[in-house]
């Protein structure tokens, strides 16, 4: 089973938190992350995202190249301040490959949290448009990153785009 956190693309200024919409630069990361990943190979069994309108729209990317006619799941617990030890529990009773679309801090949270117990470990810092896969670890009760993949490295340098 894989684990792929996935923290939402880059999203809109705006007022109000839930409602911000992911951004054109968002968009295209997202969209050069999940064609990436496609040509890869990756696929998953399972696409979750939390409540807020940015995460859902990259989980719709994200499922549209590597689960086609998947339905996705909203799962409450992941949003920025969502409970990580809570989540640590959920994601251990899990068989598929799954993706989850979330925020920080709490994808960073959740990625110490699971490959050293302690969540404030501060391990990753998770940039909008990331996908880290993680594992089951062979050689005991933790995870294992297997790799981490940033929109600038899919993508090459900025253009001059919206930012």
């Amino acid at each position: 089973m894989r684990l792929y956190l996935v923290r939402h693309g880059k999203a809109e200024f705006g007022p109000e938190e839930a409602d911000r919409k992911l951004s054109a630069r968002g968009v295209a990361d997202v969209q050069a992350m999940a064609q990436y990943l496609a040509a890869q190979e990756i696929r998953v069994q399972r696409v979750v995202h939390s409540g807020l309108v940015r995460a859902r729209e990259t989980a719709e990317i994200l499922a549209a190249h590597l689960a086609p006619d998947l339905p996705l799941e909203q799962v409450v617990g992941l949003a920025p301040w969502g409970d990580v030890e809570k989540f640590s529990k959920v994601v251990e009773k899990w068989h598929v490959d799954t993706l989850v679309c979330g925020h920080e801090p709490f994808l960073g949270l959740a990625a110490s949290a699971l490959l050293c117990g302690d969540e404030h470990a501060n391990l990753v810092m998770v940039k909008t448009g990331t996908v880290m896969a993680l594992e089951p670890s062979p050689y005991g009760p933790k995870w294992q990153l297997r790799w981490m993949l940033t929109p600038r490295i899919v993508r090459g340098p900025k253009e001059d785009e919206e930012q």
